[in-house]
């Protein structure tokens, strides 16, 4: 299906990727909310949030005081029409904590200013200030901002592009996010196929 990456690398790999994953044309916002919260991450009624565990019973879209829709890629670094609506890298997440991650870059954070239930913001060993999320939201993360900056063609900085490197090899796909990956393209008609082949992000030199 995918023959036309066979024997590519870097930036005609990245090429191809794009086209083959560039097929979501919605645009809507509310409704990529609404998909959210109401299928792709609700589960007998109960949506948790990715960087605390912490659970909320509904069948709609929560009140935004308590939990909000989760921008994996920050609106304010280019995150805008199709590209906020995207669910690839959309994930719910409790409202102080998106707050609290602002739009800071993801790290390894090795001087904590803040920490709870598994995420911590503060600085990395380069003294940045960044957002370290829990240990089972990693690799789906790294593969959700590896998948945008293809789609999107958006550059990751080295320090968090290593980070998610490494993020990707630790915490390989499992089939919660494979069949995260199904129901999304069931909604928006493309793939993550960083989910489906993620041994192809190590034969990109450069995101």
């Amino acid at each position: 299906q995918y023959h036309e990456l066979i024997n590519l690398c870097d930036e005609k790999l990245k090429l191809s990727l794009k086209r083959l994953m560039s097929s979501n044309t919605k645009s809507s916002y509310s409704e990529a909310r609404r998909i959210l919260f109401t299928d792709l991450d609700n589960h007998k009624s109960k949506v948790c949030c990715v960087y605390t565990g912490k659970c909320t019973t509904t069948s709609s879209i929560p009140d935004s005081k308590e939990m909000n829709c989760e921008h994996s890629w920050p609106q304010s670094r280019g995150a805008r029409g199709i590209a906020k609506a995207d669910l690839h890298h959309l994930f719910p997440a409790i409202s102080l904590i998106n707050s609290i991650r602002g739009n800071f870059p993801f790290c390894i954070v090795e001087k904590i200013e803040w920490q709870g239930m598994g995420s911590k913001l503060g600085y990395n060993k380069n003294g940045e200030k960044c957002f370290e999320p829990p240990i089972s939201h990693r690799g789906n993360l790294a593969r959700a901002l590896f998948y945008f900056s293809v789609r999107y063609e958006k550059q990751i900085l080295e320090n968090e592009e290593n980070t998610l490197l490494k993020w990707n090899k630790e915490d390989s796909v499992d089939r919660e996010e494979q069949a995260r990956d199904d129901l999304i393209e069931h909604y928006q008609h493309n793939r993550n196929l960083f989910v489906d082949y993620p041994q192809l992000i190590d034969l990109i030199g450069n995101f």
